[in-house]
């Protein structure tokens, strides 16, 4: 049985899935489709497009997609290893590798999605429910009760649970659920901003998830009658603490909790002020996943902390670990992280209400082992031991740090993914003059952005540089950073040719991304895989490349608030491949296109898509990349199933399009 209280799904994610089922429809048609001339229900529209998508798979993918549609597990996520493991028990696949594929075709058709970098794999709810409907005659029958948002104040009549397998309450007002509700068959039980009383009774009860209530404010000590529970997931909700006959779920797998400081939180000194009991978590012995956030001013925790750590040391099982440390030297009672994924935020920091890093953060949070470190002075040698198992480093305003080379670089060889933020002392990402000759530099980072560093300088400071440094780097962007001159020297972009994006967005004192004195004597092309390249609010940039070659790759050019630029360089616009040049209007018309003028000739009018000064800029770009994003989506599947639909690249130029 699973208990969830989730997110609805009427967010931007869900409209950008049902934009792309249109654009799915009208490829069944043959024709666009706009939103003017829709006849058809969504839901409607969302069949037919499903019905032909699945008629495209093979049978060996439909009888997975079946399965998985019938475990409720896969609208929260699953390992793409566990996903193929079953599929191999279960007989619906031979091989591995046959697994791999089968994921990725129905990843590309957009039924299933990937996360956490391709290791995890999940349904979207909307995709479930319709597949459930298509696949009905065909499985045991599914009855959903389905009262989501219709005002109820009081919970279905005992006749409608008895043979309910699903149950959807989400955003009505109940407040009690029955006293004594017989639903055998009952695997979901769905709710949001609706708060029973009656946890106790629903004692076969394995899976129980609160996630984003934030009305939810304290967990009744009722919970530790639920014995079966295997899942407690109270994550975004604001509970003040812990009952301590959490205890007494002793067959729970996984523990995720978000605590809200209480107008008394501060007074530690009392027991019974814990956030978390002693003892608890030590009783938890089948624990695999223990995810605890805490508000960092809450002085309860720094209490907590101490013991907590004692008692995680004593769970064997346990293979994720998220939590908060004041204190560095806190690290040093953890062991074993070179088998754990975790996710540290070490330091005392202040909780922002909005992060100015919103897509940075969601990623940071979807990598395998992070380390955010938050306020540091000095660097801890505990910070380079756990910094040798991570993948994610999140280094947020540290207060005496140069460069990132003062990290021992060599103990970051697992390291993919880094964000910088506030730094103010450092003037050089990576600096050769605190390294040896023979040191390879962030050899495995895959993205690096920068944010907010008020005395950055480069990126690369000195002239050596290994061959394998920063040799897999894909994403580069570095924002506001008002003292940055040099992206790019020539020793270091020979390096870089794996990168795949580059933004550098509010960096005034750019006047090329390529800062080369001696320029070779010969042509050559630079950053050979680069596709997608956006620069915003330069005002002194005159050259993107200092007149160099760069990617046959480019699909993606994007310029605002650029009004120095003048030209563009055939060393720039010359790949083939370019789907989309943003603008301002008034930018693009005075432009210079000296030795690019068949491009301007042949297809701007098809490829430029005006910005609007007067609509966020970050939403406008938002709009046109998830369209593009759309259409390839639908186009690739289409060429990979050999059908004879073709599907013209069409975005959307009007301004109202872009709401």
């Amino acid at each position: 049985m699973f208990w969830s209280f989730t997110s609805h799904c009427s967010n931007s994610k869900s409209l950008k899935r049902c934009q792309g089922c249109f654009h799915l429809a009208a490829c069944i048609s043959g024709d666009r489709l706009s939103t003017n001339n829709i006849t058809q229900s969504e839901d409607r529209i969302l069949l037919n497009a499903l019905a032909f998508v699945l008629g495209q798979l093979g049978s060996a993918a439909n009888t997975c997609l079946k399965y998985r549609a019938s475990n409720l597990e896969m609208m929260e996520g699953t390992h793409k290893e566990d996903l193929l493991e079953r599929w191999m028990k279960e007989d619906l696949i031979t091989t591995l590798d046959e697994g791999e594929q089968i994921v990725q075709h129905l990843v590309n058709v957009v039924l299933l999605e990937s996360f956490q970098n391709g290791r995890s794999i999940r349904m979207p709810e909307e995709i479930r429910k319709e597949l459930l409907n298509f696949y009905k005659g065909e499985m045991n029958p599914i009855l959903l009760v389905q009262l989501d948002g219709i005002g109820l104040t009081e919970a279905p009549k005992n006749e409608a649970w008895e043979e309910a397998n699903e149950m959807y309450l989400m955003s009505n007002k109940i407040s009690k659920l029955p006293d004594n509700p017989n639903c055998p068959l009952l695997s979901a039980l769905f709710l949001q901003e609706s708060l029973p009383q009656s946890l106790s009774k629903l004692v076969q009860l394995q899976k129980f998830i609160l996630r984003s209530c934030e009305l939810f404010k304290e967990l009744p000590a009722e919970i530790g009658k639920i014995c079966h529970l295997e899942v407690l997931d109270l994550e975004e909700t604001e509970i003040k603490k812990l009952p301590v006959t959490v205890g007494k779920l002793t067959n729970l797998t996984s523990l995720k909790v978000s605590f809200y400081l209480s107008a008394n939180g501060n007074r530690n000194n009392n027991p019974s002020n814990r956030i978390i009991p002693q003892n608890v978590i030590s009783g938890l012995f089948q624990l695999e996943e223990l995810s605890i956030d805490v508000n960092p001013v809450d002085e309860r925790w720094n209490e907590t902390i101490k013991d907590l750590l004692k008692e995680v040391c004593c769970l064997n099982r346990l293979h994720f670990l998220k939590l908060h440390l004041p204190v560095a030297i806190l690290l040093n009672d953890l062991r074993n992280l070179s088998w754990m994924h975790f996710r540290f935020i070490v330091g005392n920091h202040l909780k922002r209400i909005i992060s100015r890093l919103p897509h940075d953060s969601i990623e940071f949070e979807e990598q395998e082992s992070c380390l955010k470190y938050v306020n540091g002075e000095g660097i801890p040698t505990v910070i380079n031991q756990v910094l040798q198992h991570a993948t994610a480093f999140f280094l947020d305003h540290h207060l005496t740090a140069t460069s990132l080379s003062e990290f021992r670089v060599k103990t970051m060889e697992n390291l993919k993914f880094c964000v910088l933020q506030e730094c103010n002392e450092i003037e050089a990402i990576a600096n050769a003059n605190d390294m040896d000759d023979s040191d390879v530099i962030l050899q495995s980072l895959e993205y690096l952005s920068v944010y907010y560093m008020k005395n950055l300088r480069s990126v690369w400071k000195g002239q050596s540089l290994r061959w394998t440094s920063l040799l897999f780097l894909k994403v580069l962007k570095p924002y506001s950073c008002p003292q940055l001159t040099t992206i790019f020297t020539l020793g270091l972009v020979q390096n870089l040719n794996n990168l795949e994006e580059l933004v550098v967005e509010d960096c005034p004192k750019i006047n090329s991304l390529l800062v080369c004195p001696d320029k070779p004597s010969w042509k050559r092309w630079y950053l050979p895989k680069l596709k997608k390249m956006s620069l915003h609010y330069m005002p002194k940039l005159i050259s993107v490349f200092g007149g160099e070659w760069i990617s046959q790759s480019l699909e993606w050019l994007s310029f605002y608030d650029c009004p120095s630029l003048k030209i563009l360089s055939p060393g720039v616009v010359h790949s083939s491949k370019i789907k989309v040049i943003t603008g301002e209007e008034d930018w693009c018309s005075a432009l210079k296109w000296r030795g690019s003028e068949g491009l301007k000739s042949r297809n701007l009018d098809d490829i430029f898509i005006p910005i609007e000064r007067d609509i966020d800029l970050r939403t406008q770009l938002a709009a046109i990349s998830d369209q593009l994003q759309a259409q390839m989506q639908i186009t690739e599947p289409t060429k990979q199933s050999g059908g004879c639909f073709s599907i013209s690249l069409t975005l959307f130029k009007d301004k109202d399009d872009l709401h």
